[in-house]
């Protein structure tokens, strides 16, 4: 009976099988859409017509060549979402260039115009206040006490100069706080803001990243608490 088939130009199930298996040996592991859709078509054309393809395994085939084309279009929608996403991020990064933002910090870099920043008391709040400024050798080289109670964030502002009025040198300062909080004297975190010197653009697989005026390594945008402007 087979060669009856092959006499008339027809495959059988002994030579498709063949084909397959000639094809296995010189084909890669992986087809693409056309490579599956010839396949499909090969398949039709030369099926054996006292025996045809079942309606199930036809419709099953299709559908992974659907699922196959809806698998390319959303790897193409969110390749073009990221690349919208990267450039939005540029975009607004580039605009902070020059801007003080503030960071989950308590150092800052002095240029001469001092530093300013919050003081993170909280819900709880706190009372009297003393925040101290520390040069990179540890000495503290301003200290300022605040009577009162405060909650939430209370800013502060530091001009530069010692307690003797003297202008500190440029560099990296450290500022910290202590007061009362439920009656009991504690630490309290201190945020400081800092100037955006230059952007590092991201891309697809890299976030944007900023560089900060006198500190090292750089920040994400999400590491942005507050922009304060310039």
């Amino acid at each position: 009976m087979s060669s009856v088939y092959s006499d008339i130009g027809l495959s059988t199930s002994e030579s498709r099988q063949t084909a397959v298996q000639q094809a296995a040996k010189t084909g890669s592991s992986k087809i693409s859409q056309a490579d599956f859709l010839k396949m499909l078509t090969t398949e039709l054309s030369f099926q054996d017509p006292t025996n045809p393809s079942d309606n199930n395994e036809m419709v099953a085939q299709m559908s992974q060549l659907s699922m196959v084309d809806g698998i390319n279009s959303l790897n193409s929608t969110v390749s073009d979402l990221q690349g919208s996403v990267a450039s939005s991020e540029s975009l607004m990064a580039s605009s902070l260039v020059g801007q003080n933002v503030l960071l989950q910090t308590p150092i800052a870099y002095n240029n001469g115009t001092g530093i300013a920043g919050q003081i993170a008391t909280g819900d709880s709040g706190a009372s009297d206040i003393t925040v101290s400024v520390t040069d990179a050798g540890g000495q503290v080289v301003y200290q300022q006490s605040v009577a009162g109670s405060y909650a939430g964030d209370v800013p502060f502002a530091w001009d530069g100069t010692d307690m003797k009025g003297a202008q500190c040198p440029a560099g990296n300062y450290t500022v910290s706080a202590v007061g009362l909080v439920n009656g009991m004297s504690q630490s309290i975190k201190t945020n400081t803001y800092g100037r955006v010197s230059s952007v590092v653009l991201g891309n697809g697989s890299q976030e944007t990243r900023l560089n900060i005026l006198g500190r090292d390594g750089t920040i994400g945008l999400a590491d942005i608490m507050q922009v304060a402007g310039g």
